[in-house]
């Protein structure tokens, strides 16, 4: 806090129309019998046109830590991401936990502890959720880089391409990369160009619009809101996804 405007400025000078600033909460030290978090500190003002999202990433390294996604502390954040330490915490997060938060956040700058498989993208695609693939630690020194390509290698095998986001990561505003080198970036690593746009365009707005959705509607299912009372910025038909049925996997949408 107080640093953001640093990043405001470059941010905005790259072309960027959404960030968010990221809250990284170790459980083991985090989560006893209920969610602490630090109280959220306000942030500068930002330029007109600039987005700034609020962002937490979990790490969760036993699955009683799991339960603290339902907690309702985690709604003044935009974004909700966790970074399981084990595969079988990964896939109780994809199954038992899929509404609750938006991003799975590996360390990508370390040999990753278990191997990514195509049965655990299936799930992944059907809940809107999305792997991440933070490329400042390429810039860091040159273990981190050759770790970051070999596990994005995988990753793009693994998703086709698909289902995952490119962030910054940046801890500093110096390691913050422009749109198009982040995408070239990503490409070395064997992702399709197209896709790797896709990551930090189309499927980057997805994580917005379902973190609205986990805070701003009742289980993600329905919103009621005021027309005549909503702001320019907000459309004036507004699509809401109604409840879907388990037994069918069919989703019926609402106009209202």
């Amino acid at each position: 806090p107080g640093g953001e405007t640093s990043y405001f400025s470059i941010c905005s000078e790259l072309g960027y129309r959404t960030i968010a600033f990221n809250t990284l909460l170790d459980m083991k030290t985090s989560f006893k019998h209920n969610l602490s978090l630090p109280p959220l500190q306000p942030l500068a003002e930002a330029p007109g046109g600039l987005r700034v999202l609020r962002r937490v990433t979990l790490i969760c390294s036993d699955p009683t830590h799991l339960r603290a996604l339902k907690s309702p502390a985690l709604n003044q954040y935009d974004i909700v991401a966790v970074r399981p330490t084990t595969e079988e915490l990964l896939n109780q997060a994809i199954k038992g936990f899929p509404n609750f938060f938006q991003i799975i956040s590996l360390d990508f700058s370390a040999p990753l502890p278990f191997r990514l498989r195509h049965s655990q993208l299936h799930p992944c695609r059907l809940s809107d959720l999305v792997f991440e693939v933070n490329y400042s630690v390429a810039i860091k020194n040159s273990s981190c880089c050759r770790h970051l390509v070999s596990n994005t290698l995988d990753l793009g095998w693994v998703s086709r391409g698909r289902n995952f986001v490119i962030s910054s990561g940046a801890e500093h505003p110096m390691f913050i990369r422009g749109p198009y080198d982040a995408i070239n970036l990503v490409s070395l690593c064997g992702v399709d160009f197209k896709c790797a746009k896709q990551a930090i365009s189309t499927n980057a707005e997805r994580v917005f619009l379902k973190g609205f959705s986990r805070t701003q509607t009742f289980n993600g299912i329905l919103q009621r809101a005021d027309v005549s009372e909503c702001d320019d910025s907000l459309p004036k038909q507004l699509l809401i996804s109604s409840e879907v049925d388990a037994s069918s996997s069919t989703r019926k949408k609402v106009k209202q």
